[in-house]
């Protein structure tokens, strides 16, 4: 039996290679004679920049930038010489993996470092930016970003507005005119995998702020905020910037991309499985299992899974989905292509301790489903 082995990363704990391995020793520690073509993938999150390195025989660049909070780091971008493109993972500058839980705070953590990395990369004599979203600590609208990049951002008494979420509220001139001319010869892609807008409850602070820190009651002024930097880029920018889908991505890092050049916003998924040619690998194998972190309802805007849950369905091939944890209604995951859905978690225990124990718990659950195939003569 053939087994296309291609999930995504399981959010701070196992990066999209590991899982794969991991997946593979499942299999084939029940089934030795099994076939198992790996194919790691990512959606536009983290690990995305990565995954593309191998497909365009790319290298690692390093730079110091700042982290959300303002600290020097030393991170990385993928840089492919033959095409003068730069893959930037925006993660990397202002990822929600460089803060600890505790100190995670979208009032103060910015999206600058960002900026710092596009900067480097153009000094370079990048020609093409591919800017990989998702993954992110801050909830600043790409504001921090635009700021590195030599926007213009003041309060009405022309002082300098305050890093991170707080500084949008605080916004009384904003000129993006530098930004804009920096990026007016570079072809920018955006791989995005969702399509939440900037504003309103599916937007940025609503929808992904929990995760980054945002309480219910710091909510309303967030928003607030993000509605007053909103119309300010829209003036600034003469684009309409609120309602355009994925402009809530990455804290809203889309709504500043969109609002400063003419970004193509794309599937990260859709985008990852061309460059992988993950379509000639699906055609040869007889089972597709994949995962992330966590199956739900968002997993439905084109997450890995269902991205290649509806690629599979052309050849009527089964989907398999591990993940951290599985919610929702599993007949919408049954509509798109996945034949079943499995959550890793075998006990009841802190949030720590179960990112600890993701290896062993998703290789358990694996060989229990390779048991089953062999149970029914399925091998």
């Amino acid at each position: 039996m053939r087994f296309l082995i291609t999930p995504d990363s399981f959010k701070e704990s196992l990066s999209a290679y590991e899982a794969a391995v991991i997946m593979e020793r499942g299999i084939k520690n029940i089934i030795p004679d099994a076939v198992c073509d790996i194919a790691p993938m990512a959606d536009g999150g983290e690990g995305t920049a990565e995954c593309l390195m191998y497909a365009l025989h790319g290298r690692k660049e390093k730079c110091f930038v700042e982290d959300p909070l303002g600290r020097t780091i030393q991170t990385d971008y993928v840089w492919v010489e033959e095409r003068q493109q730069a893959i930037i993972e925006v993660a990397k500058a202002c990822g929600i993996t460089l803060v600890p839980q505790r100190q995670r705070n979208p009032l103060k953590a910015s999206s600058y470092g960002v900026g710092q990395m596009i900067l480097h990369s153009l000094q370079k004599g990048c020609r093409e930016l591919v800017l990989t979203l998702g993954g992110t600590v801050t909830n600043d609208g790409g504001c921090g970003m635009l700021m590195a990049l030599g926007a213009v951002i003041k309060k009405n008494d022309g002082s300098p507005v305050s890093r991170g979420g707080q500084g949008l509220e605080e916004i009384g001139f904003l000129d993006t005119e530098k930004p804009r001319e920096l990026m007016k010869n570079v072809k920018v892609t955006v791989l995005c995998d969702v399509t939440s807008p900037l504003l309103g409850k599916t937007g940025a602070t609503y929808v992904f702020g929990p995760q980054k820190g945002v309480s219910d009651g710091m909510m309303p002024r967030l928003e607030h905020a993000m509605e007053n930097y909103a119309n300010q880029l829209g003036r600034a920018s003469g684009r309409k910037i609120d309602e355009l889908p994925g402009a809530g991505a990455a804290g809203g890092i889309g709504a500043a991309l969109y609002a400063i050049c003419e970004a193509q916003f794309v599937s990260g998924a859709q985008y990852v499985m061309q460059v992988m040619e993950l379509e000639d690998k699906l055609r040869r194998c007889d089972c597709v299992i994949t995962g992330e972190g966590s199956f739900d309802s968002q997993s439905l805007q084109g997450k890995v899974p269902v991205g290649i849950a509806r690629l599979a369905n052309r050849y009527n091939k089964p989907v398999v989905v591990f993940a951290g944890m599985t919610k929702g209604d599993n007949h919408a995951f049954y509509r798109e292509g996945i034949t079943a859905a499995f959550s890793i978690i075998r006990k009841l225990d802190t949030l720590e301790t179960t990112l600890t124990e993701a290896e062993d718990n998703l290789q358990v659950s694996v060989e229990n489903f390779a048991k089953v195939l062999t149970m029914r003569g399925t091998v």
